[in-house]
C-alpha cells in the first residue's frame, strides 16, 4: 500500500508518520512538507491513500485534494487537521475521512476501514509460472537449501491449491520410486524456508500432505485459471516436465 502524507509543519508531519507507521507497519510512506512536491510525486506514482493537512502555505489541502482526485480518481483522501469547521467542505472534496489532530494510530485504522476506494493488500509471495518457474518473497527470489525443493514448490503450484500426498509427489518428482527419505528432506526444507520468511500462511501442511494457499499469493497461473488473464501463454514452467496445464499448439 502506497501512502502520501503532506503537512507543512515538520513536527506535525513527523507525528503523523509515527501514527501511520504504528497503524500500518507494512505500508510504503512518502512524506512531504511542500504540497507541490507531493503533487509531483503523485503524478508519477500511484497513491492509494493521501493524508492531507488542510491549512497549508501555498495551496490548501482542499484544493490539493481536488487536484489529486482529478489526476487519479481512485486516490483515497483523508484530511488531517486541527480545525473542525472544514468538515463539510472536506466531504464535498470526496474525502474518505476527516481526522482531528493529534491523530492516533487507532484513528488511522478506523479511517482505513471506510475508504471510498478499497485498497487491495499486496501479497508478499509471488509465483511466476509462464516461462521458467520462479518464486519471490518481498520482491526477492526465494533460495532453498536443497535444489529440488523449488521443484516440489513448483509442483504444488501446478496442482492449483489441491492437497498433494507423499506418494503422489514421489511418483512425479522421483518417477516410479517412492523415495520417502528424500521427499521428507525437501518437504522439511520447504517448511523451514517458509517459516524463516514468515510466510507459512501460503502453505497448508497436513499430516500426510502439502498444498498452496492460493488466496495468500500472487501467481500468473492462478490468475489465468481464474479468468483474470485472458491470453494463453506460450511457455509454462519450462524447466520441469510435469504440469496439468496444456500449452497451445505452436
Amino acid at each position: 500500500m502506497n501512502l502520501l502524507l503532506i503537512d507543512d509543519e515538520p513536527l506535525l508531519l513527523r507525528s503523523l508518520e509515527c501514527a501511520v507507521t504504528e497503524a500500518l507497519p507494512d505500508a510504503q510512506i512518502h512524506s512531504f512538507v511542500k504540497a507541490r512536491e507531493g503533487l509531483e510525486y503523485a503524478k508519477t506514482e500511484k497513491v492509494d491513500v493521501a493524508f492531507l493537512d488542510i491549512q497549508m502555505r501555498g495551496i490548501d489541502g482542499l484544493s490539493l485534494a481536488k487536484e489529486l482526485v482529478a489526476m487519479r480518481p481512485d486516490t483515497n483522501i483523508v484530511f488531517c487537521t486541527g480545525f473542525a469547521e472544514y468538515a463539510l467542505d472536506a466531504f464535498d472534496a470526496y474525502a474518505s475521512d476527516y481526522l482531528l489532530k493529534p491523530i492516533s494510530p487507532e484513528a488511522i485504522k478506523k479511517a482505513m476501514k471506510q475508504l471510498r476506494h478499497p485498497v487491495e493488500e499486496s501479497k508478499r509471495v509471488k509465483f511466476s509460472c509462464f516461462g521458467n518457474f520462479e518464486a519471490f518473497c518481498d520482491g526477492k527470489p526465494i533460495c532453498f537449501g536443497l535444489s529440488r525443493t523449488k521443484e516440489l514448490l513448483a509442483y504444488l503450484v501446478d496442482r492449483n491449491g489441491a492437497e498433494c500426498r507423499a506418494a503422489e509427489i514421489c511418483a512425479v518428482l522421483f518417477e516410479d520410486k517412492l523415495n520417502n527419505f528424500y521427499y521428507h528432506k525437501i518437504r522439511g526444507d520447504l517448511i523451514k524456508k517458509f517459516t524463516e520468511l514468515g510466510i507459512m500462511d501460503c502453505l497448508r501442511v497436513t499430516h500426510g500432505g502439502l498444498a498452496i494457499n492460493r488466496d495468500a499469493v500472487d501467481c500468473d497461473y492462478f490468475a489465468y485459471k481464474d479468468g483474470k488473464i485472458k491470453e494463453k501463454p506460450m511457455e509454462y514452467m519450462t524447466q520441469y516436465t510435469f504440469g496439468e496445464f496444456t500449452l497451445p499448439n505452436m
